[in-house]
């Protein structure tokens, strides 16, 4: 898979740009705040429908202007495709896909994919169980695309059984309801997450061990607040049905759900050590670049085709070693660099090479 060009208007500091892409790596270079990750921001819209950032629809749009629009050509196994966004102010968004629209966010995830790395996933280790949930649930979206609408509609339902129990208001059979529903999506939610650690962690431990020449060994364990090994999506259920159960008068009184997979985290491993108590910043730094690299290795396990890369300013955090892993790593495959310093480039070889300015590609070189 491969991206050939992003189209932008009104889209955070750019007016209107249009960027083609070519094969192998492309570097987009220029000062802080030049517009180089906002790009990156557009491009990952199409793979996963939202930021990675954690931006709101309406952050993207440009200071003064009610809208804004995003549109990308890629190719894949299935021969060229386009796919488009509109943002609103005030208005749900509209997505496209070969100039006609979709309603489901469902029908337009998973066409195009991509694997993001920067500097804040250097943190995944030892940053919040939020930061990791997020991880996962962007990394699932991409290749099981009805698994955003369930994630949703926990959100949706969680909000509302939030809101009762914030005010004191309703029944405890409103609340019987909402704890049934959340039971349900809570089970998809979690069987879904504990195949892909699973099938992540062996991803993860081929790349941990060429890269420390056999002397680390990473693995995974998804924690859940109803268990660990789980059989079947209906013993996740009734975990979570006796949980709320037993848990009820707790939950009311806190005025708050306490209990189900937005609680959930992951712990990674060294040598069978918690690496964020006991890892060093380079084994630290070691175990999440593992990982995002068995995220596009299992994409193209699961899709057929490698998604593309995008490399957000990372390259420059990384010492020469893990920079040179992850360059060799991704040789033959579609990466986007961006970064600052156009010397730090110089070395790179490269077909396209764009400096931005103020939200403009001033050249490309």
């Amino acid at each position: 898979m491969k991206i050939i060009s992003l189209g932008v208007a009104d889209f955070k500091n750019t007016v209107k740009e249009e960027i083609k892409f070519s094969d192998g790596i492309n570097i987009i270079y220029g000062d802080n705040a030049a517009g180089k990750t906002n790009l990156l921001e557009a491009i990952f819209l199409f793979a996963a429908g939202k930021s990675f950032r954690g931006n709101k629809d309406k952050d993207f749009i440009r200071f003064g202007q009610d809208s804004a629009f995003a549109e990308i050509e890629f190719e894949d196994k299935n021969g060229i495709q386009r796919m488009g966004i509109k943002l609103y102010k005030n208005a749900k968004k509209q997505i496209f896909r070969n100039c006609a629209q979709i309603t489901k966010l469902s029908e337009y995830l998973g066409l195009f994919r991509a694997v993001i790395f920067t500097p804040d996933h250097l943190n995944l280790v030892k940053g919040s169980p939020e930061g990791r949930r997020r991880f996962i649930d962007l990394a699932i979206c991409q290749s099981f695309p009805r698994y955003v609408a369930t994630v949703s509609e926990y959100n949706r339902v969680l909000a509302q059984k939030n809101a009762l129990l914030k005010n004191k208001i309703g029944s405890d059979e409103l609340t019987e309801v909402y704890n049934e529903k959340l039971c349900g999506l809570a089970a998809h939610i979690t069987q879904n997450r504990l195949k892909y650690i699973c099938r992540l962690q062996n991803e993860a431990q081929a790349f941990q061990n060429d890269m420390t020449d056999g002397a680390e060994r990473l693995t995974l364990e998804y924690c859940s607040q109803a268990g660990s090994n789980f059989c079947s999506a209906e013993e996740i259920k009734e975990r979570y049905t006796n949980l709320y159960k037993s848990k009820k008068e707790q939950e009311k009184q806190r005025g708050t759900t306490l209990y189900g997979p937005h609680k959930d985290d992951f712990y990674i491993y060294i040598n069978g050590k918690n690496a964020r108590l006991f890892a060093s910043q380079g084994q630290q730094r070691s175990a999440v670049l593992s990982l995002k690299l068995a995220e596009g290795e299992l994409s193209k396990k699961l899709t057929g085709e490698y998604p593309v890369f995008l490399l957000d300013d990372i390259l420059s955090e990384l010492d020469a070693k893990r920079k040179k892993y992850i360059l060799d790593k991704t040789e033959g495959k579609q990466v986007i660099i961006t970064g600052c310093e156009k010397e730090f480039f110089a070395a790179f070889e490269s077909k396209t090479r764009i400096y931005m300015e103020n939200g403009k590609a001033c050249f490309y070189t």
